[in-house]
């Protein structure tokens, strides 16, 4: 029996260097890593990641530092308008709502010279009080890769395009999706634009936020893929792109299996998430299949 075929769908963050070779090269020794330590030790597995860096919007939040909480940071960073506001505190609110904002004044951030609001800053500054300082650094750069996925076709289609091309071209029937990675899978989905696969695994993903699934289909729904694609989700316990939850609250037929992936800011690393038994054991039964 030849290897497995596994198409990864890769998050935020990878910077520009990122290849489709060096993302697949990078997957692939964890996944030969946890593969080997297997107790069964007898599946092979080919994992191609496309990388999509070459048609995101090459803004500055990809590639510098946030800085945890100080404002100045994003100094260079483009302005935010008013509806990539609203969709930054709506995607925030999933961690701490507005009640919880701190409304005294001098309270907390200063604008300094970034693009950041002061509605924005007194999200920030809840959502760490409630989920730990630094957080909100490391979410607001994925809340706005989200945005620009969410809110530009073009870009949105673009990057669908490398997914399925890898699709096409190994004849995968396994995906593994982490982070923005989930989302843009379950996209693809939605669209039919992956009919062939038949197995989904998302790790880390951001899919609870209401923010981040807007656009993709209605809110009055669950989130659901189509019939004959059996999903499931790792979530890690501190992990904070998930808001430390699972999907099935939110999900039809999705399974949700909680991984330990350590504390802030590793908990999100998709390695830590691809060397777990539970996503081995799920990929023997694919390959078994």
């Amino acid at each position: 029996m030849g290897a497995l075929q596994i198409v990864g769908v890769h998050g935020i963050r990878q910077g520009s260097a990122a290849t489709t070779a060096g993302l697949s090269d990078s997957w692939q020794n964890t996944l030969d890593a946890a593969l080997s330590a297997d107790p069964g030790g007898a599946t092979r597995a080919v994992v191609t990641v496309p990388s999509y860096q070459a048609v995101f919007p090459r803004t500055l939040t990809r590639f510098v530092r946030l800085g945890g909480q100080q404002a100045g940071a994003l100094s260079d960073d483009a302005p935010i308008g008013e509806e990539e506001e609203a969709f930054i505190l709506q995607a925030l609110a999933a961690y701490a709502p507005a009640a919880v904002e701190d409304d005294s004044p001098g309270s907390g951030l200063t604008l300094g010279e970034g693009p950041l609001t002061p509605r924005i800053i007194r999200r920030m500054q809840a959502v760490d009080r409630r989920m730990g300082k630094g957080v909100t650094g490391r979410v607001l750069w994925l809340v706005r890769e989200a945005h620009a996925y969410l809110r530009s076709e073009e870009t949105a289609a673009a990057v669908r395009a490398e997914v399925a091309g890898a699709l096409a071209g190994t004849g995968a029937r396994l995906v593994i999706a982490h982070s923005l990675g989930s989302l843009v899978f379950y996209d693809m989905l939605r669209r039919g634009e992956a009919p062939d696969v038949t197995a989904l695994v998302t790790c880390g993903s951001p899919l609870g936020w209401l923010a981040g699934r807007k656009g993709i289909h209605s809110e009055a729904e669950p989130l659901a893929v189509p019939t004959g694609v059996e999903w499931t989700n790792l979530h890690a316990s501190k992990d904070f792109v998930t808001g430390c939850a699972g999907l099935s609250r939110l999900a039809a037929g999705v399974t949700d299996v909680e991984v330990n992936n350590g504390s802030f800011p590793f908990c999100h690393d998709v390695h830590r998430y691809l060397d777990k038994p539970a996503l081995t054991g799920l990929i023997a039964k694919a390959a078994a299949a």
